[in-house]
């Protein structure tokens, strides 16, 4: 069971965060006048994206209600090295990871990358990925197109360890894990009002299937940034095939879900400056035909810095 919730809170933090700060532009677009959005990194820059969540999950087995809360810290140190026919390469470095689990008051565990021997067992092949780079191509909409390098990370790490690295960070649950994030603009020019969407889809963990849509408005602008409001619609299944967790084949996932945030996004680099987001799931677990019923609740806030 602690590898499943371990899993299932990957759904909701975020292993990797693109939300960060930029110069502001000393000419401030007029507020009446559409802005263009898209993803806009230049070659050169590095920065610095920081995220926190906390997280709640609730679960009710045989009639008792059983309780697990998460706090998860992540650094990820993002060097973009160029711009190919309009996608933009980037070096992305584990730089700190942090997690402190508590499982309904029967099991801690926790790991800090800052102190990496007093982690528990169940979280120490997270050393392996510490200090570790792999490149994300992402498009000018956010949209991650590849992921190269991660898999030979996972695969490095020793025995059992590179499985449940596997099961948590493997490409695609993290390029599902990053278009949450990233795939957020347009790419074309919106005025105050504007709406836009956002589909996502692909396996979670080798667990799930995750299929999810999202409508973002630009609020207001205020100089050069952009206030970005979004609400969304999550929905979790049983993964099909053979990428499918063999042992869960006798499981099905009925998990549905909604999200709401703000997001603040330079105009001028389309750097998403800060963000909040709120996520909210409900539904059961049905392991050959016992019911456990679910709830998840996530709030997220996500900084950064340019280096």
């Amino acid at each position: 069971m602690t590898s499943a919730i371990l899993a299932i809170s990957s759904l909701t933090c975020g292993a990797v965060s693109a939300y960060g700060p930029t110069d502001k532009a000393t000419t401030q677009p007029a507020v009446q006048q559409p802005v263009l959005l898209k993803f806009n990194f230049q070659p050169g820059d590095k920065y610095a994206f920081s995220s926190n969540t906390k997280q709640r999950i609730e679960q009710e087995m045989m009639g008792q209600k059983m309780v697990t809360t998460q706090d998860m810290e992540s650094e990820y140190l993002y060097d973009i090295q160029r711009v190919e026919n309009g996608t933009t390469i980037i070096k992305v470095t584990f730089s700190t990871i942090k997690m402190d689990m508590d499982i309904a008051g029967m099991q801690r565990i926790a790991f800090d990358s800052d102190n990496p021997e007093a982690a528990t067992s169940e979280l120490q092949a997270l050393t392996n990925m510490v200090g570790r780079s792999f490149t994300m191509h992402v498009d000018a909409a956010g949209d991650v197109k590849k992921i190269v390098g991660l898999a030979e990370i996972i695969a490095s790490a020793p025995g059992q360890q590179a499985e449940m690295l596997k099961q948590t960070f493997n490409d695609s649950s993290m390029v599902q894990s990053m278009s949450q994030f990233i795939s957020i603009y347009p790419n074309r020019n919106v005025a105050v009002g504007d709406q836009w969407a956002k589909q996502f889809s692909g396996p979670i963990a080798n667990m799930m299937q995750y299929e999810g849509n999202s409508t973002f408005s630009l609020a207001e602008i205020e100089g050069d940034l952009a206030i970005v409001e979004t609400t969304g619609q999550m929905k979790f299944s049983k993964l099909e095939g053979p990428t499918a967790n063999p042992m869960l084949q006798g499981a099905e996932f009925n998990l549905t879900g909604t999200q709401t945030g703000t997001c603040e996004i330079a105009v001028r680099s389309g750097l998403p400056v800060s963000t909040q987001l709120n996520q909210h799931i409900t539904g059961d677990i049905d392991v050959q035909g016992f019911k456990i019923p679910m709830t998840i609740h996530s709030d997220m806030v996500i900084t950064g810095r340019k280096l």
